[in-house]
């Protein structure tokens, strides 16, 4: 779906997809946690995993994008961008496949926080695309502020040591001031 037709976006708004899409991320992300907590995801994510990652931040960098308005409203409704900065960003759960027949592809996600990453990049693509979507931009400037985003990073970085964990802050720190977000960049001074 990259063509922003104005059609599709019109049937797109008429079936509620903004919302719908936001209830989905919530039922995925939450699905990858279940895998995680419970050592399945060898069994269960590893042939899908990547692509589906693949397909959510393409469907949501679409719905940015896209001229329908009421898609970007449809989905601010959805509960997504509070479990976003509730949950999810600061979600530390890693894929645990040591033993198993590993995909070149799934390899990059191996020892890593998927549900963390995945929120990086979701927050990296609505501050790059702001202008096109400034309601989902003030959305999650909201959320980032009201989940303490900036303060609860810094903490995390004076633990003292250099982790994966911290890594994963300095990349998220990296896209705010990149983004030239003044609000953002004033609480981390």
């Amino acid at each position: 779906m990259k063509k922003n037709d104005a059609f599709l976006n019109q049937l797109l708004s008429e079936a509620n997809f903004g919302f719908v899409f936001g209830e989905q991320l919530i039922l995925e992300f939450d699905f990858i946690r279940h895998c995680i907590d419970n050592q399945i995801e060898s069994m269960v994510l590893m042939d899908s995993y990547v692509k589906k990652n693949e397909i959510r931040l393409n469907t949501f960098e679409y719905l940015l994008r896209s001229h329908e308005h009421t898609l970007k409203d449809q989905f601010i409704k959805s509960n997504f961008t509070d479990r976003l900065f509730h949950d999810y960003i600061k979600d530390f759960r890693e894929f645990n496949i040591q033993f198993s027949k590993i995909d070149i592809e799934f390899l990059a996600f191996r020892r890593s926080y998927p549900l963390r990453l995945e929120s990086i990049s979701l927050v990296n693509t609505a501050l790059m695309l702001k202008k096109n979507s400034p309601q989902v931009y003030t959305e999650m400037l909201m959320y980032a502020r009201r989940h303490f985003l900036v303060r609860n990073e810094m903490n995390l970085l004076q633990t003292g040591s250099m982790t994966n964990k911290e890594a994963t802050s300095l990349l998220l720190f990296a896209i705010i001031l990149e983004s030239n977000e003044e609000d953002l960049i004033y609480v981390m001074v």
